[in-house]
């Protein structure tokens, strides 16, 4: 298991690498940009809590399904709670026949939050013990990937005694033939307590918030562009969201029911999964709360007024654990965004690395 002070430095190495070339000028820049339009499809897929860590629950399918039919063609997938069983089946679906979404050989990465158990029996566990984390996929060929460690949200204690803990993170990959464009994912605690002081130390989801905040600002300060999607555990408006929000849009902000929020995407009222209900999607009017987020460098939208868009969908009620039972392939709703966004034209960042392979 990962210690805090492990954890810290590795956030601190994450931040560095980021930081190391940001004054540096991009090979082959010169000041030249170009506009590409990007479209994201997201999703907290509660790979264990709901779907139990298997890979024949449905929801592998359910999210197959939705993204080989989208129009536009997401560019980047995100997902959120995924098991690595399930990362691996869709990770081999996507590429496959018929309708492959992708032709790319190197399209795929997954990074773990939790690591199983290994005196647990096999089998046994979260995600039946496997890892458990997030994933990103990308309709173009992927260059190298970094995860950035985010601000533990448990103490050394809490580790020791084997108590559940994940390292949050966020997980952000390169395009090969675009290489100022990163797409990242992250999924940040529901913690809401003061870390590692309990009493001086500012709320650990804050703290990781703002770490984010500085890897993007990192990437900016490099000449990249980029889009983060994920669970951010945070509605737009709230206040600990402001450190993002002063310098990122939000895809679904210009919902015309409710602006500058969007659709909800997180199940509180389990009555409630229909888009189509009638009702205002405001968390206010239907107690289900906006987390779900695709962000965008205001800056580097090519029209900051209205060149982008996102809309959230039903969550599907065609899963089954026991094979008998359809339930809710999940408690949060999928979450598809376009934006087009202005990005510098380059063939070279300092500090380029060797890609791995798909993992």
């Amino acid at each position: 298991m990962r210690s805090i002070k492990r954890a810290a430095a590795a956030a601190a190495l994450a931040l560095a690498a980021v930081f190391a070339s940001g004054g540096a000028a991009p090979a082959g820049a010169a000041g030249t940009t170009t506009t590409e339009t990007y479209t994201v499809w997201h999703w907290n897929v509660s790979g264990h809590k709901i779907n139990g860590g298997l890979a024949t629950t449905g929801m592998v399918a359910a999210a197959v399904g939705s993204i080989k039919s989208q129009d536009p063609s997401p560019d980047f997938v995100s997902f959120n709670e995924i098991c690595y069983a399930q990362y691996k089946e869709i990770r081999d679906q996507l590429n496959s026949a018929p309708n492959a979404w992708t032709q790319a050989t190197n399209y795929a990465r997954f990074s773990a939050t939790h690591q199983p158990d290994p005196a647990a029996p096999p089998g046994t566990g979260i995600c039946k013990g496997q890892e458990f984390g997030n994933a990103l996929f990308s309709k173009a060929q992927l260059r190298s990937s970094q995860t950035f460690i985010l601000p533990a949200d448990y103490t050394q204690a809490e580790a020791d005694s084997g108590a559940y803990h994940e390292d949050r993170s966020m997980l952000c990959a390169q395009l090969e033939d675009q290489q100022s464009m990163k797409f990242c994912t992250t999924h940040i605690t529901t913690a809401n307590r003061r870390l590692p002081d309990p009493v001086n130390s500012a709320k650990i989801n804050t703290q990781q918030l703002g770490a984010v905040r500085d890897i993007l600002k990192g990437f900016t300060d490099n000449g990249e562009s980029y889009l983060v999607a994920g669970d951010f555990n945070a509605e737009p408006d709230m206040s600990r969201m402001g450190s993002l929000m002063t310098t990122h849009t939000e895809l679904d902000s210009t919902d015309s029911r409710c602006l500058n929020y969007g659709e909800w995407t997180a199940i509180d009222n389990p009555a409630i999964n229909d888009p189509d209900t009638g009702l205002a999607p405001c968390a206010a009017n239907e107690g289900n709360p906006k987390i779900d987020l695709i962000l965008a460098r205001t800056d580097k939208l090519a029209d900051p007024a209205q060149g982008f868009t996102a809309d959230s969908k039903s969550i599907p009620a065609t899963c089954t654990i026991d094979r008998e039972t359809q339930q809710l392939c999940s408690d949060h709703r999928v979450l598809i965004g376009t934006a087009t966004i202005t990005l510098p034209v380059f063939t070279t960042l300092p500090g380029d690395v060797t890609p791995p392979a798909a993992g």
